[in-house]
């Protein structure tokens, strides 16, 4: 009988630390995690955000609630919830194509963060004429979605030459 009784106490501590250090369902980042999300997203960037066509598929990437603020020499940040980035984007690059290089990254997966340095190039859409090169930093805020998949849900962009970006026009009204 006692020795019953031990074997059924000791079943269920193992059976309660198992269950306590299994998936308690709290979603978890790494470093490659995160390191992988960002080259997958500058790869998709590059390849379906500068056309209305094919835009939705950066939604994988985009949170519903993300923000974009890029730091331009106009009077206040130029502050865009997701349907106006998306609809900036589409209308920035009707004439030219943007192609991000990421030159470093630092990764906070504490914060779900993530800092990088990007090169960037603006071709001309026909020609393929270099029209300019620009460096600039981003600041991203991630979460981990219902998927356990990340996203962004902000962007914050500071430009090297921010003068050399507005030689491309100031951004259209109402953004």
């Amino acid at each position: 009988m006692k020795k019953t009784f031990l074997i059924t106490i000791l079943i269920m501590m193992v059976f309660t630390v198992t269950a306590l250090t299994g998936d308690t369902g709290k979603k978890t980042v790494n470093y490659q995690k995160v390191e992988q999300f960002m080259a997958e997203y500058y790869d998709a960037y590059n390849m379906y955000a500068q056309d209305a066509q094919t835009m939705d598929l950066m939604d994988e990437y985009w949170a519903p609630e993300f923000t974009s603020i890029q730091f331009l020499p106009l009077p206040e940040p130029l502050v865009m919830d997701l349907f106006t980035w998306k609809n900036f984007l589409v209308f920035a690059h009707l004439n030219m194509i943007e192609t991000l290089t990421l030159k470093e990254l630092s990764i906070d997966t504490k914060n779900l963060s993530a800092v990088t340095r990007l090169s960037i190039d603006f071709n001309d859409r026909v020609t393929g004429d270099l029209m300019l090169n620009v460096d600039c930093v981003g600041f991203y805020n991630l979460k981990v979605n219902k998927k356990n998949k990340i996203q962004i849900t902000c962007l914050k962009l500071y430009f090297s030459n921010p003068e050399a970006m507005m030689a491309f026009g100031p951004p259209p009204t109402g953004m």
